[in-house]
């Protein structure tokens, strides 16, 4: 006699259920997901003992006939797809045909259902796996699925679930990311006889994201919408200044499915690039439409991973456009003037001028970085002389203070830490209006019906770092020539993308070439990453173009180096200022794209609306 032998029905219906069923939340999950592709547009979930004795889903779906409802109940019976074309090209989000049959396998199972209500509801029971019991019985058009007592026939299974409050929070949790991806259908979510959710159908995304998370963390969101070839986007993301300590605010959907992705996480990231400070995370609710044969749904049992064909083409395309669309939010909300207020502000600064004897802006700022920047740079040439400084002056000049008119303001000139426009800066005239320094740290300005507190070095801080940045990379950077070469030795592939990309390894200062067989010769680098790790930046930036077809690990590292330098270099604390070198700073701060949060991620500046401060002082009750 034969030792292998196939397994009997319902022990493989048991063992797939171990994959389809890891939990209650995974059969909401799979019930929901039905009802969706049957075309319903409310869902109510019931569910007791945070699943363990129940979970009913009704919707009111198409339905299904007798002959399918029993169908259903098999393995591998769907009627999403028919053939391996099919397969290619998924547009539902179930597919496999095994949910049913596994869940059925494991605990008391009802399905009740009516395609036409003229020809009344179908019926089918199945306990544990035995051969179905079925019946007719009025019902109205829709379909219905109970499940009672879970895994009451696998007692290994059910004594690895959680308790009872942990399974209500992941049925939560799953409720609420179908209904983001769905805000179209109305979901009622009832729990031990309490309503838990009831979100209205009919709604856009950021309706049900207030619904779901509330209103105040919905206005704080950003819109962002492209569109492009075979994909198009459209999602809300917080302002850095909103970014959590945790990732639980971060969803995305692709073509209606709920998805973890590194690749869409990893360009979302890469969006926020120096406005995020350290151990923060953004939130966004991302929905992304994309043609099906361009992703692979079919690579996850629970459906929650995807691949995607090209994704150096996704990869750029979300970086760019969230990163433009980051710059175009923070400049509307807090660099758009209303006219009015100008209007009114300009009033208000000529009275005041009245009354202040004018006198000359601070001197011109030296058109150059300081010697010490070039050094670390490495930039070539010879470095600029620095301005003379005046001889016995024990702190800077103050000048009296009159407020500057726009064409006026020169760049703002502090003590050996002299501030630099650059062309973008030149002409510029903030919406702001300085009015003076509190603590020496904070520049008060209005702006509007608003008042500014802008935090003075960490906007000096973002200044200095577009600086240094933009020198960096517009000069010709010098080079260290290593003594001894080093010695790379990289896998065949690796290899292929440092050679397809040598020229723009040559345009950073890298001067690698082939040693024969896998091994390569760094021979020069960049002045900045001398006494560096060398080979382990190579191989991260290598390891990341492999995976999306372009890599930001140079652009981190130099960007860290820059923001010391910035941090250093920048004003600091305590520091006075004139009203002239406040609004110099304020011009320069306006002529920045990214000009609300320091490098590090701190917001650079925070607004007081005149609406608050007639609250606060019982104008408005």
């Amino acid at each position: 006699m034969s030792e292998i032998q196939i397994l009997p029905e319902h022990l493989i219906n048991q063992i797939a259920a171990g994959e389809v069923v890891e939990r209650p939340a995974s059969v909401v999950k799979e019930l929901i997901e039905n009802a969706i592709d049957a075309g319903a547009d409310q869902i109510f979930i019931n569910v007791l003992e945070g699943g363990k004795q129940l979970i009913s889903v009704l919707d009111n779906g198409q339905g299904m006939s007798p002959e399918d409802a029993l169908m259903a109940l098999e393995r591998h019976a769907t009627s999403k797809i028919k053939t391996l074309g099919d397969l290619e090209s998924i547009q539902t989000l179930g597919f496999r045909g095994e949910a049913l049959a596994a869940i059925s396998a494991v605990c008391n199972f009802e399905l009740n259902t009516c395609r036409l209500e003229d020809e009344g509801g179908f019926q089918v029971r199945v306990e544990g796996g035995k051969a179905p019991r079925t019946a007719k019985l009025g019902f109205p058009k829709g379909t219905k699925i109970s499940v009672e007592n879970l895994f009451f026939n696998q007692p290994a299974r059910l004594k690895f679930l959680k308790s009872t409050k942990t399974e209500q929070l992941h049925i939560h949790e799953l409720v609420i990311r179908q209904s983001l991806a769905h805000p179209n259908i109305q979901f009622k979510l009832t729990q031990d006889k309490q309503l838990v959710l009831n979100l209205p159908k009919g709604q856009d995304l950021l309706s049900r994201i207030a619904d779901c998370f509330g209103s105040e963390i919905a206005s704080e969101l950003v819109l962002i919408e492209h569109e492009e070839g075979y994909l198009k986007f459209k999602g809300y993301f917080s302002h850095p200044a909103q970014a959590r300590s945790s990732k639980r605010w971060q969803h995305c959907f692709v073509n209606g499915r709920w998805v973890k992705d590194r690749v869409l996480s990893q360009a979302i990231y890469e969006g926020y690039k120096t406005l995020l400070m350290k151990n923060m995370h953004p939130m966004f609710f991302m929905s992304l439409t994309i043609a099906p044969k361009e992703i692979d749904v079919n690579c996850h049992p629970a459906k929650t991973e995807i691949r995607i064909k090209n994704p150096a083409l996704i990869h750029t395309i979300f970086s760019t456009q969230l990163q433009k669309a980051l710059k175009e939010a923070g400049r509307r909300r807090f660099f758009t003037a209303d006219e009015e207020a100008e209007a009114r502000r300009g009033e208000a600064s000529t009275v005041r001028e009245a009354f202040m004897p004018g006198s000359p802006p601070p001197p011109q700022a030296p058109s150059k970085l300081f010697v010490e920047i070039n050094d670390q740079l490495g930039f070539s040439g010879a470095p600029p002389k620095p301005a003379p400084k005046p001889e016995n002056r024990p702190e800077p000049p103050r000048a009296p203070l009159n407020r500057p008119e726009p064409s006026e303001v020169l760049p703002f000139l502090a003590p050996d830490t002299p501030i630099r426009p650059q062309p973008s800066h030149l002409g510029q005239s903030s919406p702001f209006s300085a009015i003076g320094q509190l603590a020496g740290k904070y520049i008060l300005a209005e702006g509007g019906e608003r008042l500014i507190l802008v935090d003075q070095h960490s906007a000096h801080e973002r200044i200095r770092f577009e600086e240094i940045r933009g020198d960096f990379y517009a000069q010709r950077l010098s080079t260290h020539n290593l003594m001894i070469p080093l010695i790379l030795e990289l896998p065949p592939t690796d290899g292929l993308l440092l050679e397809q990309f040598e020229a723009d390894w040559n345009k950073l200062g890298f001067i690698i070439t082939p040693f024969g067989g896998n091994d390569y010769a760094v021979k020069e680098v960049p002045s900045i990453l001398k006494d560096k790790d060398v080979g382990g930046l190579i191989r991260s930036v290598l390891d990341e173009m492999s995976r999306f077809g372009r890599s930001g690990k140079m652009e981190i590292f130099f960007n860290e180096v820059f923001e010391r330098m910035a941090c250093h270099s920048a004003i600091r604390a305590g520091q006075s200022l004139s009203l002239p070198e406040m609004q110099s700073l304020l011009n320069q701060l306006a002529g920045l794209d990214l000009q609300i949060h320091c490098p590090h991620g701190r917001p650079v500046l925070v607004e007081i609306g005149l609406n608050e401060l007639d609250k606060r002082f019982k104008r408005i009750v």
